[in-house]
């Protein structure tokens, strides 16, 4: 028995020779080559965009954590300010009097609320 392997390829070995260029194949690549290049102009745009968007975000950041700090200063600042000794000294420097006698309002137990 003779074994043997057959394969045939679709694609040719031999170079294939291209027609003469007619008006609608020049037409077809100087579009393709328009619109390459109008993909490579918006890629570029794109990436200044981007770029410019990064930056900006960096400087948020930044001054996130600036404003982040001065929070921090003002909290210790505003604790400081509010402690005990601070309202005592306060209160001595204002004009204030020891109460000598307590009255409370008395309702009587008859009377009724009207309207």
């Amino acid at each position: 028995m003779n074994n043997s392997l057959v394969s045939s390829f679709p694609i040719s070995i031999f170079p294939i020779r291209l027609k003469k260029s007619t008006f609608f194949s020049k037409a077809f690549w100087l579009m393709m080559t328009l619109v390459t290049l109008a993909l490579i102009i918006a890629c570029v745009f794109q990436l200044n965009a981007q770029t410019r968007e990064r930056y900006l975000i960096k400087g948020y950041e930044n001054k996130l954590d600036q404003i982040t700090q001065e929070n921090r200063v003002l909290e210790i600042n505003y604790s400081k300010t509010n402690s005990l000794d601070t309202i005592g000294t306060l209160a001595q420097n204002q004009v204030f009097e020891k109460t000598q006698k307590i009255e409370y309002i008395r309702v009587l137990d008859s009377t009724a609320l009207a309207k």
